[in-house]
């Protein structure tokens, strides 16, 4: 899926906000609007496939996504950004299973909504610290478990082998075994693959 381009020549990200509630899908259009790499979409553009969605799912976090969403493999799926109440709640979790690429607070601030949008477009996820509990991401084969998520978030800042254990509390054996596992799914020969596959695919943010 291919970006626009301005009159200028920059390329620019369409995207689409999608609310039950028009006071809040107002207030989203005045944050991503700020932008002006951000193009906003709507009823009159429906011939531009947006670049990324930005859902709120409305006061209601519990409701089911869009079934779009929720059916379409998530290396296909058109990237979102989810705005929830719950975000330790299974809804967050099973969005970020189901492929988003950002889940944030429903009052994130402007400027981490544009983040959050412009990391989507490029590939990679992004959720706020408040959410310490890592959850498994399908890398479209395969599924990484949440230590394997901290394992590859770790080979990215560079960790090695002896450090990583320390950090998580584990032997190096066991680090050994989970990079066996990481490298598996993610098809990759070596540790910088695995983390470039990983960076690309959105399951790691550095």
């Amino acid at each position: 899926m291919g970006t626009a381009r301005s009159r200028r020549g920059d390329t620019v990200i369409r995207v689409l906000i999608v609310s039950p509630r028009s006071g809040a899908r107002r207030a989203l259009e005045r944050a991503v609007a700020q932008d002006p790499g951000l193009v906003l979409l709507t009823g009159a553009d429906a011939r531009d496939a947006p670049d990324v969605i930005v859902l709120d799912s409305g006061p209601e976090s519990h409701l089911r996504l869009p079934l779009r969403f929720e059916q379409q493999p998530a290396r296909d799926a058109t990237p979102l950004v989810v705005l929830l109440d719950d975000l330790d709640g299974a809804t967050a979790a099973r969005a970020l299973r189901a492929g988003a690429r950002a889940v944030l607070p429903r009052d994130a601030a402007p400027e981490e909504i544009r983040a959050a949008v412009r990391a989507a477009a490029a590939g990679l996820a992004s959720w706020p610290a408040a959410m310490t509990e890592p959850v498994p991401v399908d890398t479209g084969d395969h599924i990484l478990t949440p230590r394997e998520v901290e394992i590859l978030t770790l080979l990215g800042e560079g960790l090695v082998n002896k450090r990583i254990a320390v950090r998580l509390g584990i032997s190096e054996h066991t680090v050994k075994t989970h990079l066996a596992a990481i490298y598996e799914k993610l098809a990759a020969a070596n540790r910088a693959e695995a983390v470039a596959t990983g960076l690309r695919r959105g399951l790691i943010m550095l």
